[in-house]
């Protein structure tokens, strides 16, 4: 199961930073990923049981306890090749 703990709140644009905040994101806190959009420049998670996407930027994540970097998992990232 993939987590998303919210650590970077002042990262990303200014709409990703008051959105956070608008829904109540606390610093420090982690959150089961239910989906993820990877594009080109730009990756969108999706929050279980939160309405909206928010920028991966202010996230780290972890997958069974350890950390993961989502950018560089071919699980998470269609455009990463080994």
């Amino acid at each position: 199961m993939l987590y998303a703990k919210f650590v970077y709140p002042d990262y990303g644009y200014d709409c990703d930073i008051e959105y956070a905040k608008k829904v109540g994101l606390k610093v420090g806190e982690r959150y089961e990923v239910e989906d993820l959009s990877m594009g080109g420049s730009h990756t969108s998670i999706f929050l279980k049981n939160i309405d909206g996407s928010f920028n991966s930027v202010q996230f780290e994540f972890e997958e069974d306890d350890m950390p993961i970097d989502i950018y560089r998992s071919p699980k998470y990232n269609p455009y990463y090749y080994i």
